[in-house]
C-alpha cells in the first residue's frame, strides 16, 4: 500500500479523495449493524422483521354460488382478508453491548503519572477528566465501535476570546485562550448526512493518514467537504463545482485521531438464536390474542345482555316440554384454551440463556438478581468471569485506544494549550486504568483490612466521624465527644465523686 505521501502528491484532489475513501474490510455495512442495533430487523431473512401478514379466506353471509357438479348452495368466496402478525422485537443488541462497554469502562478511571513532584499530573487530570470527560467518551466509544464496528476520537483545538480587564482608556482588553475538544466520529442515522471516515495505514500496519469526509452547507448550498489528517498538516478540502484546498500545520505534531473498528457487531455471534427467540416470542404472541380470551358458549334459549350494561345478569328462558311437562332451559360456559405450551417456555427459556451465554454477557435482569442474596466479592468475581475475559479480550483493541488518546491530548497540551508546562508535561508518563464495575461491599473490604491489621483500628475517631451523615462541623463533634466520654468516666469512677480539699 502506497503510503500517504505518495497519495496527496497526485494533482487531482478529487482522485486524492477517492483514494482515500476505501474501507478495511470489504462486507462491512456499518448502517445496517446500527439499524439492527435501534431495532430494524431485515439484515437476515431469518429475523422477525421478515414475518409475512397472515392471508384469511373469506366467504359471504348473504351471496352464494351453485357447485354446478351438485347443484348445492355454498357461500360465496370474497377477496382474501390479510391480517397482520406480531413482530416483537427485543432490546437484546443493545444490552449485549451496553454490558460489554460497562465492563470495559464502568468502572472508576484513574489517572496516574510516573513523576508526581510537579502540577503536570493535576494540569492533565484537569484537561483528560474535568474538561474532556474521556471517561464518557470512552463508554460511548465503545458502544459506537461493538455495534457499528468502527469509530473514531478526533481532538482539535479552540480559540476563545475572553475580557481580563479595561485599558486606561477604558477598553476591554481581550486575552486569546485556546483549548482542546473532542468529537466522536459515527454512522448517521439519517441516510441524508454523510459522515464518512477511513484510516490509511502504511505498510508496517501503523496509521500515517486520516480522512474525514461530510457535508456542510456553505453560502447556502449544500457542500462536499474533507479534512486529511497527517502527522505534519491538516488538509481541508471543500467541492463547491470544484475542489478548493487549504493546508494548516498540524499543531499536535502527530494525528490528533485515535481510530478502533472490530469484524462484526458484538451480538453477531448469537444472531441467529436472537431470530429465533424473538420470532417464538411473535407467534406465541399471535396464538394468545387467537386462544387467549375465553369465549362464552351457550346451549339453547339465553337472553345475553350488551358488553355496555353495568351489573350484567345472564338470563335463560324456562321452557316447558309439551310431552313430559318437564320445565327446560338454556345455559352457558366459558371456553378456555387448555392447550399446553410448557415446550414453548423451554424453548424460550433455552434460548435466551443460550443468547446471554454465547455473547459471555451476565443476564443481570432483577428476576435473575433479586434472589442471589448478599454474596461476597469473590463470588460475585466468578458469576461474571465469562464476561471479564471478554473485556480482558477486547481491552486488546481498546487498550490501545486508551494510551492513544493519552499520547494525543499530552501533545495537544505540551504544544497548543499549555505551552508553559509543556516541557514537564511532556516528559511526563501518565496512565489511565479502570476499575471493576461490579459493587463492593462496604463491611466486607473493613473486615478484610480489620484482619490484615491485626483488630487494630484502621481509621482515626475524627476521619469516621467525618462520615457520618449527622456530622455538621467535625472539629466541634470531636470535643463534644471528648466531653461526654470525659463526664462519662468521671460518672463511672468505682471510688464515686472526687471533691477539691478545702484548706
Amino acid at each position: 500500500m502506497p503510503g500517504i505521501d505518495e497519495v496527496l502528491v497526485q494533482d487531482d484532489f478529487g482522485r486524492v479523495v477517492s483514494d482515500l475513501c476505501v474501507d478495511t474490510l470489504e462486507d462491512r455495512d456499518p448502517k445496517e449493524y446500527l439499524e439492527e442495533f435501534n431495532g430494524e430487523r431485515r439484515r437476515r431473512k431469518t429475523s422477525v422483521g421478515f414475518r409475512e401478514p397472515k392471508r384469511v379466506a373469506v366467504y359471504s353471509e348473504t351471496e352464494f354460488d351453485i357447485d354446478p357438479e351438485t347443484g348445492d348452495k355454498k357461500p360465496k368466496r370474497l377477496d382474501d382478508k390479510t391480517v397482520p402478525v406480531a413482530k416483537i422485537i427485543t432490546n437484546t443488541p443493545k444490552k449485549i453491548v451496553r454490558t460489554a462497554a460497562a465492563f470495559l469502562f464502568g468502572g472508576e478511571m484513574t489517572v496516574s503519572a510516573d513523576n508526581t513532584d510537579d502540577d503536570s499530573l493535576e494540569e492533565f487530570k484537569k484537561v483528560f477528566v474535568r474538561k474532556l470527560k474521556m471517561k464518557s467518551i470512552f463508554m460511548k466509544f465503545a458502544r459506537i465501535v461493538l455495534s457499528e464496528t468502527k469509530g473514531a476520537i478526533v481532538f482539535y483545538p479552540v480559540t476563545k476570546s475572553k475580557t481580563i480587564g479595561t485599558d486606561k482608556d477604558g477598553k476591554p482588553v481581550i486575552k486569546k485562550e485556546t483549548e482542546l475538544k473532542v468529537k466522536l466520529l459515527s454512522t448517521p442515522k439519517n441516510d441524508n448526512i454523510t459522515n464518512e471516515f477511513y484510516p490509511h495505514f502504511d505498510d508496517d500496519d501503523d496509521m500515517d493518514g486520516f480522512i474525514h469526509k461530510y457535508n456542510a452547507t456553505i453560502e447556502g448550498r449544500i457542500c462536499e467537504c474533507v479534512k486529511i489528517y497527517t502527522a505534519s498538516d491538516i488538509i481541508t478540502g471543500i467541492n463547491d463545482g470544484q475542489w478548493k484546498v487549504k493546508k494548516d500545520r498540524n499543531l499536535f505534531g502527530k494525528i490528533p485521531v485515535v481510530y478502533a473498528e472490530v469484524d462484526q457487531p458484538e451480538w453477531e455471534d448469537v444472531a441467529i438464536l436472537i431470530d429465533a427467540y424473538e420470532m417464538r416470542l411473535s407467534r406465541m404472541s399471535d396464538t394468545n390474542d387467537y386462544f387467549g380470551d375465553p369465549m362464552l358458549k351457550t346451549y339453547g334459549l339465553s337472553n345475553l345482555p350488551s358488553k355496555d350494561t353495568v351489573g350484567k345478569e345472564l338470563n335463560f328462558s324456562m321452557e316447558i316440554d309439551p310431552d313430559s311437562g318437564t320445565a327446560y332451559h338454556g345455559d352457558a360456559e366459558y371456553l378456555a384454551w387448555q392447550q399446553s405450551i410448557d415446550s414453548q417456555k423451554e424453548e424460550i427459556s433455552n434460548e435466551r440463556h443460550e443468547i446471554f451465554s454465547g455473547s459471555s454477557c451476565p443476564d443481570l435482569s432483577f428476576d435473575n438478581l433479586i434472589g442471589i442474596g448478599d454474596l461476597s466479592g469473590v463470588s460475585r468475581e466468578f458469576m461474571t468471569i465469562d464476561a471479564k475475559i471478554k473485556a480482558t479480550e477486547q481491552m486488546e483493541i481498546f487498550g490501545p485506544v486508551v494510551q492513544r488518546c493519552v499520547s494525543i491530548v499530552q501533545a495537544g497540551m505540551s504544544n497548543i494549550s499549555h505551552i508553559k508546562n509543556g516541557d514537564s508535561i511532556e516528559s511526563n508518563y501518565f496512565e489511565v486504568t479502570f476499575g471493576s464495575i461490579l459493587p463492593k461491599s462496604l463491611v466486607e473490604t473493613l473486615q478484610n483490612l480489620s484482619t490484615a491489621g491485626g483488630g487494630k483500628p484502621i481509621n482515626s475517631q475524627e476521619t469516621l466521624t467525618a462520615q457520618s451523615p449527622y456530622t455538621k462541623d467535625v472539629k466541634k463533634e470531636i470535643a463534644t465527644m471528648k466531653q461526654e466520654e470525659k463526664e462519662t468516666a468521671q460518672n463511672n469512677n468505682p471510688l464515686g465523686m472526687t471533691f477539691n480539699e478545702q484548706e
